[in-house]
Protein backbone atom coordinates (compact mmCIF):
# COMPACT_ATOMS: atom_id res chain seq x y z
CA UNK A 1 0.00 0.00 0.00
CA UNK A 2 2.69 2.51 0.79
CA UNK A 3 4.35 1.60 -2.56
CA UNK A 4 1.22 2.39 -4.49
CA UNK A 5 1.01 5.74 -2.83
CA UNK A 6 4.57 6.52 -3.65
CA UNK A 7 3.97 5.87 -7.34
CA UNK A 8 0.82 7.87 -7.37
CA UNK A 9 2.43 10.80 -5.62
CA UNK A 10 5.36 10.78 -7.97
CA UNK A 11 3.03 10.71 -10.96
CA UNK A 12 1.02 13.56 -9.62
CA UNK A 13 4.12 15.67 -8.99
CA UNK A 14 5.37 14.99 -12.52
CA UNK A 15 2.05 15.93 -13.97
CA UNK A 16 2.06 19.16 -12.02
CA UNK A 17 5.59 19.98 -13.17
CA UNK A 18 4.69 19.35 -16.82
CA UNK A 19 1.55 21.53 -16.50
CA UNK A 20 3.54 24.36 -15.04
CA UNK A 21 6.10 24.07 -17.78
CA UNK A 22 3.41 24.04 -20.46
CA UNK A 23 1.79 27.05 -18.89
CA UNK A 24 5.06 28.91 -18.97
CA UNK A 25 5.62 27.95 -22.59
CA UNK A 26 2.13 29.11 -23.56
CA UNK A 27 2.63 32.40 -21.77
CA UNK A 28 5.88 33.05 -23.74
CA UNK A 29 4.24 32.54 -27.17
CA UNK A 30 1.54 35.08 -26.33
CA UNK A 31 4.10 37.88 -25.74
CA UNK A 32 5.90 37.13 -29.00
CA UNK A 33 2.65 37.08 -30.86
CA UNK A 34 1.72 40.48 -29.47
CA UNK A 35 5.08 41.93 -30.45
CA UNK A 36 4.83 40.44 -33.91
CA UNK A 37 1.29 41.69 -34.33
CA UNK A 38 2.31 45.20 -33.24
CA UNK A 39 5.23 45.17 -35.65
CA UNK A 40 3.07 44.03 -38.55
CA UNK A 41 0.46 46.63 -37.68
CA UNK A 42 3.18 49.32 -37.62
CA UNK A 43 4.38 48.29 -41.04
CA UNK A 44 0.83 48.31 -42.37
CA UNK A 45 0.11 51.73 -40.85
CA UNK A 46 3.33 53.16 -42.27
CA UNK A 47 2.53 51.73 -45.68
CA UNK A 48 -1.02 53.08 -45.60
CA UNK A 49 0.07 56.57 -44.51
CA UNK A 50 2.87 56.56 -47.10
CA UNK A 51 0.47 55.47 -49.80
CA UNK A 52 -1.96 58.21 -48.81
CA UNK A 53 0.71 60.91 -48.76
CA UNK A 54 2.28 59.70 -51.99
CA UNK A 55 -1.13 59.43 -53.62
CA UNK A 56 -2.04 62.98 -52.70
CA UNK A 57 1.38 64.22 -53.84
CA UNK A 58 1.07 62.33 -57.10
CA UNK A 59 -2.42 63.73 -57.68
CA UNK A 60 -1.21 67.28 -57.05
CA UNK A 61 1.84 66.70 -59.26
CA UNK A 62 -0.33 65.31 -62.03
CA UNK A 63 -2.56 68.36 -61.79
CA UNK A 64 0.43 70.70 -61.98
CA UNK A 65 1.77 68.85 -65.02
CA UNK A 66 -1.62 68.93 -66.76
CA UNK A 67 -1.87 72.69 -66.30
CA UNK A 68 1.72 73.11 -67.49
CA UNK A 69 1.02 71.09 -70.64
CA UNK A 70 -2.03 73.24 -71.28
CA UNK A 71 0.05 76.43 -70.97
CA UNK A 72 2.77 75.01 -73.21
CA UNK A 73 0.18 74.13 -75.83
CA UNK A 74 -1.38 77.59 -75.49
CA UNK A 75 2.09 79.08 -76.02
CA UNK A 76 2.53 77.22 -79.28
CA UNK A 77 -0.96 78.14 -80.53
CA UNK A 78 -0.38 81.78 -79.59
CA UNK A 79 2.85 81.69 -81.60
CA UNK A 80 0.90 80.22 -84.51
CA UNK A 81 -1.56 83.11 -84.19
CA UNK A 82 1.30 85.62 -84.32
CA UNK A 83 2.72 83.79 -87.34
CA UNK A 84 -0.57 83.89 -89.20
CA UNK A 85 -0.58 87.67 -88.78
CA UNK A 86 2.95 88.01 -90.17
CA UNK A 87 5.56 85.31 -90.52
CA UNK A 88 8.21 88.02 -90.15
CA UNK A 89 7.20 88.25 -86.47
CA UNK A 90 9.11 85.00 -85.90
CA UNK A 91 12.55 86.36 -85.11
CA UNK A 92 15.01 83.79 -83.76
CA UNK A 93 15.47 83.96 -80.00
CA UNK A 94 13.55 83.45 -76.77
CA UNK A 95 10.25 85.22 -76.22
CA UNK A 96 7.52 85.73 -73.65
CA UNK A 97 3.87 86.23 -74.58
CA UNK A 98 1.29 88.89 -73.86
CA UNK A 99 -2.11 89.90 -75.16
CA UNK A 100 -1.88 93.27 -76.90
CA UNK A 101 -4.49 95.63 -78.31
CA UNK A 102 -7.40 93.39 -77.41
CA UNK A 103 -8.30 90.20 -75.54
CA UNK A 104 -7.63 87.88 -78.49
CA UNK A 105 -4.47 89.34 -80.00
CA UNK A 106 -1.20 87.70 -78.96
CA UNK A 107 2.18 89.41 -79.16
CA UNK A 108 5.73 88.70 -78.04
CA UNK A 109 7.00 90.59 -75.00
CA UNK A 110 10.24 90.07 -73.13
CA UNK A 111 11.87 86.64 -72.82
CA UNK A 112 9.36 84.88 -70.54
CA UNK A 113 5.84 85.25 -69.20
CA UNK A 114 4.30 83.94 -65.98
CA UNK A 115 0.94 82.54 -64.95
CA UNK A 116 0.70 81.73 -61.25
CA UNK A 117 3.55 79.36 -60.38
CA UNK A 118 4.33 78.69 -64.04
CA UNK A 119 7.00 80.35 -66.21
CA UNK A 120 6.67 80.01 -69.97
CA UNK A 121 9.28 80.62 -72.66
CA UNK A 122 8.96 80.40 -76.44
CA UNK A 123 12.15 79.55 -78.30
CA UNK A 124 12.28 80.31 -82.03
CA UNK A 125 14.99 78.88 -84.25
CA UNK A 126 15.48 78.70 -88.02
CA UNK A 127 14.79 75.28 -89.53
CA UNK A 128 15.43 76.04 -93.18
CA UNK A 129 13.95 78.40 -95.75
CA UNK A 130 10.57 79.73 -94.58
CA UNK A 131 10.54 77.27 -91.67
CA UNK A 132 10.92 77.83 -87.94
CA UNK A 133 11.28 75.40 -85.07
CA UNK A 134 9.12 76.45 -82.12
CA UNK A 135 9.70 75.14 -78.59
CA UNK A 136 7.19 76.09 -75.90
CA UNK A 137 8.58 75.33 -72.44
CA UNK A 138 6.74 75.70 -69.13
CA UNK A 139 8.50 75.20 -65.77
CA UNK A 140 7.21 75.25 -62.20
CA UNK A 141 8.60 74.58 -58.69
CA UNK A 142 7.91 71.17 -57.14
CA UNK A 143 8.13 69.82 -53.61
CA UNK A 144 11.64 69.06 -52.43
CA UNK A 145 13.18 71.94 -54.34
CA UNK A 146 12.94 70.31 -57.77
CA UNK A 147 11.60 71.94 -60.95
CA UNK A 148 8.95 70.44 -63.19
CA UNK A 149 9.02 70.95 -66.95
CA UNK A 150 6.57 70.51 -69.83
CA UNK A 151 7.84 70.97 -73.40
CA UNK A 152 6.07 71.09 -76.75
CA UNK A 153 8.13 71.32 -79.93
CA UNK A 154 6.85 71.75 -83.47
CA UNK A 155 7.44 73.71 -86.68
CA UNK A 156 5.73 76.59 -88.42
CA UNK A 157 6.10 77.42 -92.09
CA UNK A 158 5.65 80.57 -94.11
CA UNK A 159 2.93 79.12 -96.32
CA UNK A 160 1.82 82.57 -97.40
CA UNK A 161 5.17 83.29 -99.02
CA UNK A 162 4.12 81.41 -102.12
CA UNK A 163 0.59 82.79 -102.42
CA UNK A 164 0.29 86.21 -100.73
CA UNK A 165 2.65 88.83 -102.14
CA UNK A 166 3.04 92.58 -101.93
CA UNK A 167 3.52 92.49 -105.68
CA UNK A 168 -0.23 91.74 -105.78
CA UNK A 169 -1.11 94.17 -102.98
CA UNK A 170 -4.71 95.38 -102.85
CA UNK A 171 -7.12 97.43 -100.78
CA UNK A 172 -8.44 94.97 -98.22
CA UNK A 173 -11.11 97.29 -96.82
CA UNK A 174 -12.00 100.85 -95.91
CA UNK A 175 -13.96 102.90 -93.40
CA UNK A 176 -15.87 106.14 -93.81
CA UNK A 177 -15.35 108.69 -91.04
CA UNK A 178 -18.04 111.24 -90.23
CA UNK A 179 -17.96 114.29 -92.50
CA UNK A 180 -15.74 115.08 -95.47
CA UNK A 181 -12.58 116.28 -93.73
CA UNK A 182 -9.32 114.69 -94.88
CA UNK A 183 -7.53 112.13 -92.74
CA UNK A 184 -3.88 113.20 -92.62
CA UNK A 185 -1.83 110.88 -90.41
CA UNK A 186 -2.30 107.53 -88.71
CA UNK A 187 -0.53 105.08 -86.41
CA UNK A 188 -1.44 101.49 -85.54
CA UNK A 189 -0.97 99.37 -82.43
CA UNK A 190 -2.49 95.92 -81.99
CA UNK A 191 -6.03 95.82 -83.36
CA UNK A 192 -6.47 99.59 -83.59
CA UNK A 193 -5.57 102.37 -86.00
CA UNK A 194 -5.48 105.89 -84.55
CA UNK A 195 -6.03 108.60 -87.14
CA UNK A 196 -6.04 112.39 -86.96
CA UNK A 197 -7.93 114.68 -89.32
CA UNK A 198 -7.27 118.21 -90.53
CA UNK A 199 -10.11 119.88 -88.64
CA UNK A 200 -11.11 121.21 -85.24
CA UNK A 201 -13.97 118.77 -84.64
CA UNK A 202 -14.34 114.98 -84.87
CA UNK A 203 -10.61 115.01 -85.53
CA UNK A 204 -9.44 111.90 -83.65
CA UNK A 205 -10.65 108.55 -85.02
CA UNK A 206 -10.11 105.04 -83.64
CA UNK A 207 -10.66 102.13 -86.03
CA UNK A 208 -10.78 98.42 -85.22
CA UNK A 209 -8.66 96.73 -87.92
CA UNK A 210 -8.75 93.17 -86.52
CA UNK A 211 -10.68 92.23 -89.66
CA UNK A 212 -8.71 94.06 -92.38
CA UNK A 213 -11.47 93.37 -94.91
CA UNK A 214 -14.02 95.21 -92.79
CA UNK A 215 -12.41 97.87 -90.56
CA UNK A 216 -14.87 99.42 -88.12
CA UNK A 217 -14.67 102.93 -86.67
CA UNK A 218 -15.39 102.56 -82.95
CA UNK A 219 -14.66 106.08 -81.72
CA UNK A 220 -14.65 109.57 -83.18
CA UNK A 221 -13.82 112.31 -80.70
CA UNK A 222 -12.78 115.95 -80.76
CA UNK A 223 -9.50 117.15 -79.33
CA UNK A 224 -8.71 120.86 -79.04
CA UNK A 225 -7.01 122.59 -81.96
CA UNK A 226 -6.10 121.07 -85.32
CA UNK A 227 -3.92 117.95 -85.10
CA UNK A 228 -1.11 117.44 -87.59
CA UNK A 229 0.55 114.12 -86.74
CA UNK A 230 0.42 111.20 -84.32
CA UNK A 231 2.44 108.39 -82.80
CA UNK A 232 1.20 105.87 -80.23
CA UNK A 233 3.31 104.44 -77.42
CA UNK A 234 1.90 102.33 -74.63
CA UNK A 235 -1.45 103.64 -73.42
CA UNK A 236 -0.97 107.09 -74.91
CA UNK A 237 -1.13 108.76 -78.29
CA UNK A 238 1.17 111.76 -78.77
CA UNK A 239 -0.40 114.28 -81.14
CA UNK A 240 1.21 117.36 -82.65
CA UNK A 241 -1.04 120.35 -83.14
CA UNK A 242 -1.24 123.78 -84.73
CA UNK A 243 -2.32 125.24 -81.39
CA UNK A 244 0.05 127.90 -80.03
CA UNK A 245 -0.57 126.68 -76.48
CA UNK A 246 -0.65 122.92 -77.05
CA UNK A 247 1.86 122.00 -79.73
CA UNK A 248 1.94 118.47 -78.26
CA UNK A 249 -1.06 116.72 -76.74
CA UNK A 250 -1.09 113.51 -74.72
CA UNK A 251 -4.21 111.43 -75.42
CA UNK A 252 -5.20 108.51 -73.20
CA UNK A 253 -6.12 105.53 -75.41
CA UNK A 254 -5.95 102.84 -72.72
CA UNK A 255 -9.18 101.11 -73.76
CA UNK A 256 -10.94 102.98 -76.56
CA UNK A 257 -13.86 100.56 -76.60
CA UNK A 258 -14.83 101.28 -73.00
CA UNK A 259 -13.56 104.84 -72.56
CA UNK A 260 -13.43 107.51 -75.25
CA UNK A 261 -9.87 108.79 -75.85
CA UNK A 262 -9.27 112.15 -74.23
CA UNK A 263 -6.47 114.69 -73.87
CA UNK A 264 -4.98 114.21 -70.41
CA UNK A 265 -2.11 116.67 -70.79
CA UNK A 266 -0.91 119.37 -73.18
CA UNK A 267 2.60 120.71 -73.63
CA UNK A 268 3.02 124.38 -74.49
CA UNK A 269 6.24 125.24 -76.31
CA UNK A 270 7.87 128.63 -76.64
CA UNK A 271 6.81 130.51 -79.77
CA UNK A 272 4.06 129.88 -82.30
CA UNK A 273 5.66 127.27 -84.53
CA UNK A 274 3.17 124.49 -85.28
CA UNK A 275 3.93 120.99 -84.12
CA UNK A 276 4.45 118.92 -87.30
CA UNK A 277 5.74 115.49 -86.33
CA UNK A 278 6.59 113.44 -83.26
CA UNK A 279 8.70 110.37 -82.52
CA UNK A 280 8.93 108.52 -79.20
CA UNK A 281 12.05 106.79 -77.91
CA UNK A 282 12.33 105.64 -74.33
CA UNK A 283 11.23 108.35 -71.92
CA UNK A 284 11.29 111.10 -74.51
CA UNK A 285 9.10 112.48 -77.27
CA UNK A 286 10.94 114.38 -79.99
CA UNK A 287 8.82 117.03 -81.71
CA UNK A 288 9.49 118.65 -85.07
CA UNK A 289 8.03 122.14 -85.49
CA UNK A 290 7.60 124.79 -88.15
CA UNK A 291 10.19 127.58 -88.37
CA UNK A 292 9.94 130.08 -85.52
CA UNK A 293 12.12 133.12 -84.95
CA UNK A 294 10.79 133.74 -81.43
CA UNK A 295 13.57 133.94 -78.88
CA UNK A 296 13.86 130.62 -77.07
CA UNK A 297 11.75 128.73 -79.60
CA UNK A 298 13.10 125.39 -80.78
CA UNK A 299 12.03 123.72 -84.02
CA UNK A 300 13.44 120.49 -82.56
CA UNK A 301 11.98 120.05 -79.09
CA UNK A 302 12.58 117.28 -76.56
CA UNK A 303 9.77 116.43 -74.15
CA UNK A 304 10.23 114.23 -71.08
CA UNK A 305 7.32 111.74 -71.02
CA UNK A 306 8.53 109.48 -68.20
CA UNK A 307 5.20 110.48 -66.66
CA UNK A 308 2.89 111.28 -69.60
CA UNK A 309 0.51 113.13 -67.30
CA UNK A 310 3.18 115.69 -66.42
CA UNK A 311 5.16 115.70 -69.70
CA UNK A 312 7.31 118.81 -70.06
CA UNK A 313 9.93 120.35 -72.34
CA UNK A 314 13.42 119.33 -71.31
CA UNK A 315 15.59 120.52 -74.19
CA UNK A 316 15.70 121.64 -77.81
CA UNK A 317 17.61 122.80 -80.87
CA UNK A 318 16.87 125.84 -83.03
CA UNK A 319 18.00 126.86 -86.52
CA UNK A 320 14.93 128.70 -87.91
CA UNK A 321 14.19 125.98 -90.48
CA UNK A 322 10.84 124.17 -90.66
CA UNK A 323 11.27 120.57 -89.55
CA UNK A 324 8.75 118.34 -91.26
CA UNK A 325 9.26 114.84 -89.90
CA UNK A 326 11.35 112.63 -87.67
CA UNK A 327 12.90 109.20 -87.25
CA UNK A 328 15.09 108.18 -84.33
CA UNK A 329 17.81 105.53 -84.67
CA UNK A 330 19.92 104.97 -81.58
CA UNK A 331 21.37 108.21 -80.28
CA UNK A 332 20.51 110.27 -83.35
CA UNK A 333 17.39 111.89 -84.75
CA UNK A 334 17.15 112.32 -88.53
CA UNK A 335 14.97 115.27 -89.45
CA UNK A 336 13.73 116.26 -92.94
CA UNK A 337 13.45 120.02 -93.44
CA UNK A 338 12.02 122.62 -95.81
CA UNK A 339 15.53 123.84 -96.66
CA UNK A 340 16.86 123.05 -100.14
CA UNK A 341 20.45 123.04 -98.88
CA UNK A 342 19.93 121.26 -95.55
CA UNK A 343 17.30 118.70 -96.48
CA UNK A 344 18.17 116.44 -93.55
CA UNK A 345 19.51 117.38 -90.13
CA UNK A 346 21.33 114.78 -88.05
CA UNK A 347 20.85 115.68 -84.39
CA UNK A 348 22.71 114.00 -81.54
CA UNK A 349 20.25 113.18 -78.73
CA UNK A 350 22.66 111.29 -76.48
CA UNK A 351 21.94 114.00 -73.91
CA UNK A 352 18.22 114.74 -74.38
CA UNK A 353 18.43 117.91 -72.35
CA UNK A 354 20.99 119.32 -74.78
CA UNK A 355 20.47 117.97 -78.32
CA UNK A 356 23.12 119.16 -80.75
CA UNK A 357 23.45 119.31 -84.51
CA UNK A 358 25.90 116.71 -85.84
CA UNK A 359 25.61 117.60 -89.52
CA UNK A 360 23.23 119.17 -92.04
CA UNK A 361 22.98 116.88 -95.05
CA UNK A 362 22.62 118.56 -98.43
CA UNK A 363 20.96 116.21 -100.92
CA UNK A 364 22.03 116.34 -104.60
CA UNK A 365 18.58 117.66 -105.59
CA UNK A 366 17.47 121.03 -104.27
CA UNK A 367 13.98 120.00 -103.12
CA UNK A 368 12.52 120.37 -99.62
CA UNK A 369 12.14 117.08 -97.76
CA UNK A 370 8.73 116.03 -96.41
CA UNK A 371 9.18 112.81 -94.48
CA UNK A 372 11.67 110.13 -93.44
CA UNK A 373 11.90 106.58 -92.11
CA UNK A 374 14.69 104.11 -91.50
CA UNK A 375 16.16 101.05 -89.80
CA UNK A 376 19.61 99.95 -88.70
CA UNK A 377 22.12 102.21 -90.41
CA UNK A 378 19.92 103.28 -93.35
CA UNK A 379 17.40 106.09 -93.64
CA UNK A 380 14.99 106.81 -96.47
CA UNK A 381 14.41 110.50 -97.14
CA UNK A 382 11.51 111.72 -99.28
CA UNK A 383 11.88 115.00 -101.17
CA UNK A 384 9.19 115.67 -103.75
CA UNK A 385 8.86 112.50 -105.81
CA UNK A 386 12.34 111.24 -104.90
CA UNK A 387 12.94 108.56 -102.30
CA UNK A 388 16.61 108.58 -101.37
CA UNK A 389 18.37 105.85 -99.37
CA UNK A 390 21.20 107.13 -97.18
CA UNK A 391 23.82 105.20 -95.23
CA UNK A 392 24.18 106.67 -91.74
CA UNK A 393 26.52 104.07 -90.25
CA UNK A 394 28.65 107.11 -89.48
CA UNK A 395 26.02 109.73 -88.53
CA UNK A 396 28.44 112.58 -89.06
CA UNK A 397 29.06 111.49 -92.65
CA UNK A 398 25.82 110.37 -94.39
CA UNK A 399 26.35 108.71 -97.76
CA UNK A 400 23.71 108.61 -100.50
CA UNK A 401 23.13 105.03 -101.72
CA UNK A 402 20.42 105.25 -104.35
CA UNK A 403 17.14 106.84 -105.41
CA UNK A 404 13.67 105.82 -106.49
CA UNK A 405 11.24 108.09 -108.32
CA UNK A 406 7.65 107.73 -107.16
CA UNK A 407 4.47 108.61 -109.01
CA UNK A 408 3.39 111.79 -107.21
CA UNK A 409 4.81 113.62 -104.21
CA UNK A 410 5.70 111.32 -101.32
CA UNK A 411 3.74 112.33 -98.22
CA UNK A 412 4.66 109.54 -95.81
CA UNK A 413 6.89 106.45 -95.55
CA UNK A 414 6.65 103.25 -93.51
CA UNK A 415 8.88 100.17 -93.57
CA UNK A 416 7.74 96.59 -92.95
CA UNK A 417 9.06 94.31 -90.22
CA UNK A 418 11.40 92.48 -92.62
CA UNK A 419 13.04 95.70 -93.82
CA UNK A 420 12.29 94.53 -97.36
CA UNK A 421 9.58 96.99 -98.36
CA UNK A 422 8.88 100.69 -98.01
CA UNK A 423 5.24 101.78 -98.21
CA UNK A 424 4.57 105.22 -99.65
CA UNK A 425 1.52 107.42 -99.28
CA UNK A 426 1.54 109.81 -102.23
CA UNK A 427 -0.38 112.56 -104.02
CA UNK A 428 -0.61 110.56 -107.26
CA UNK A 429 -4.20 110.34 -108.51
CA UNK A 430 -3.71 106.81 -109.83
CA UNK A 431 -1.07 105.35 -107.50
CA UNK A 432 -1.75 106.84 -104.09
CA UNK A 433 -0.26 103.77 -102.40
CA UNK A 434 3.08 102.42 -103.60
CA UNK A 435 5.19 99.49 -102.44
CA UNK A 436 8.93 99.83 -103.04
CA UNK A 437 11.43 96.98 -102.76
CA UNK A 438 14.28 98.25 -100.58
CA UNK A 439 16.06 94.91 -99.99
CA UNK A 440 18.99 96.52 -101.78
CA UNK A 441 18.85 100.21 -100.78
CA UNK A 442 21.24 101.08 -103.58
CA UNK A 443 18.87 99.67 -106.19
CA UNK A 444 15.28 100.29 -105.12
CA UNK A 445 12.40 99.32 -107.40
CA UNK A 446 8.64 99.54 -107.58
CA UNK A 447 6.89 96.37 -106.42
CA UNK A 448 3.28 97.52 -106.62
CA UNK A 449 1.14 100.62 -106.95
CA UNK A 450 -2.53 100.78 -105.95
CA UNK A 451 -5.17 103.27 -107.01
CA UNK A 452 -6.68 104.06 -103.63
CA UNK A 453 -10.28 104.66 -104.57
CA UNK A 454 -10.68 104.91 -108.30
CA UNK A 455 -11.03 108.67 -108.03
CA UNK A 456 -8.49 111.44 -107.59
CA UNK A 457 -7.44 111.51 -103.94
CA UNK A 458 -4.34 111.64 -101.73
CA UNK A 459 -2.86 109.43 -99.05
CA UNK A 460 -1.10 111.68 -96.58
CA UNK A 461 -0.25 109.10 -93.94
CA UNK A 462 0.63 105.41 -93.80
CA UNK A 463 1.28 103.05 -90.89
CA UNK A 464 2.49 99.46 -91.07
CA UNK A 465 0.93 97.02 -88.61
CA UNK A 466 3.22 94.05 -87.94
CA UNK A 467 0.54 92.12 -86.04
CA UNK A 468 -1.49 91.73 -89.23
CA UNK A 469 1.14 92.53 -91.88
CA UNK A 470 -1.07 95.27 -93.30
CA UNK A 471 -0.76 98.99 -93.99
CA UNK A 472 -3.33 101.56 -92.91
CA UNK A 473 -3.61 104.71 -94.98
CA UNK A 474 -5.01 108.12 -94.03
CA UNK A 475 -6.85 109.33 -97.13
CA UNK A 476 -8.38 112.51 -98.50
CA UNK A 477 -11.30 110.49 -99.89
CA UNK A 478 -14.66 111.66 -98.55
CA UNK A 479 -15.94 108.10 -98.26
CA UNK A 480 -12.74 106.15 -97.50
CA UNK A 481 -10.75 108.21 -95.03
CA UNK A 482 -9.38 104.99 -93.51
CA UNK A 483 -7.88 102.52 -96.01
CA UNK A 484 -6.36 99.09 -95.32
CA UNK A 485 -3.89 97.51 -97.74
CA UNK A 486 -2.65 93.92 -97.65
CA UNK A 487 -0.72 91.30 -99.60
CA UNK A 488 -2.65 89.26 -102.12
Amino acid sequence: MPRVWSITKTAIQGTLRRGASDAIRHAGFSVVEVILAATVLGFLATALVGALVYGRSSTAGAGDRTRAIFLADEGFEATRNITNAAYANLVDGTRGLTQSGGPLVWAFLGTTDTTGIYTRQITIASAGTDRKSITSTVTWPQAGGTTGSAVITSRLTNWRAAIDLWSNGIIAGSADATGTTDAIKTDTVGIYAYTVRNTTSSNFVVTDISNPAAPVIIRTVTIAGTPTNITVSGNYAYVTNTSDTAELQVVDVTNPVITAPSVVHSVNMTGAGNGQSVAVSGNYAFVARAADTTAGANEFTVVNISNPLTASVTGGYNNNISMNGMTVLGNFAYVPTSSTTQEMLVINITTPTAPALTIAYNAPTAVAAQTISGFGSTVFLAAGTTLRSINVATPSAPVSLGTFTAAGTINDIEIDITDQFAFLGTSSTTAEFQVVNIANPASMSLTRSVDASGTATTISGVSYNSSYDIVVGASASNTQEILVFRRN
